[in-house]
């Protein structure tokens, strides 16, 4: 049963993350929350609003939730030293099923891609992140099958 949708919860944190930027920020760093967290933190909603309605297991939850510490442990300490939007983003797509929320998941991983890649001449963290990615999905995959 779906508690919530996850196009309404993506644009409410993607909402949330845009208000943040423009009312903390100026400039720059504001164009950077925009265009960088915004996406996200909207991928971030649709994931939870997933998450919410799927019966699983401790183990898998317990991914989703080692995943998703880390993911926001990067902006905020600069550790670890992988990718968290690559790591999230991957994860995303190898775990949800909704067609919205998936979609969100390609293009977050895109713009990583090119952020990572393209703008800011290959970043060493994207590598590691996508890494990450695959064995996270993998194991919450392998963990939630034994729950079904």
């Amino acid at each position: 049963m779906k508690l919530l949708s996850p196009a309404l919860l993506a644009a409410t944190c993607a909402a949330a993350t845009a208000g943040y930027a423009v009312l903390f920020h100026d400039g720059e760093a504001a164009q950077y929350r925009l265009w960088y967290y915004t996406p996200a933190a909207a991928l971030g909603g649709a994931f939870i609003a997933e998450r919410l309605a799927m019966p699983g297991g401790k183990r898998a939850f317990g991914v989703d939730l080692v995943v998703a510490l880390l993911c926001l442990a990067r902006p905020l300490t600069g550790q670890p030293p992988v990718s968290g939007h690559a790591w999230f983003a991957v994860h995303a797509l190898l775990t949800l099923e909704g067609k919205f929320s998936r979609a969100i998941a390609g293009a977050v991983l895109a713009l990583t891609l090119y952020a990572k890649l393209v703008l800011w001449n290959g970043d060493v963290t994207l590598w590691p992140g996508l890494a990450a990615g695959i064995v996270s999905g993998l194991l919450w995959r392998k963990w939630q099958r034994k729950n079904e």
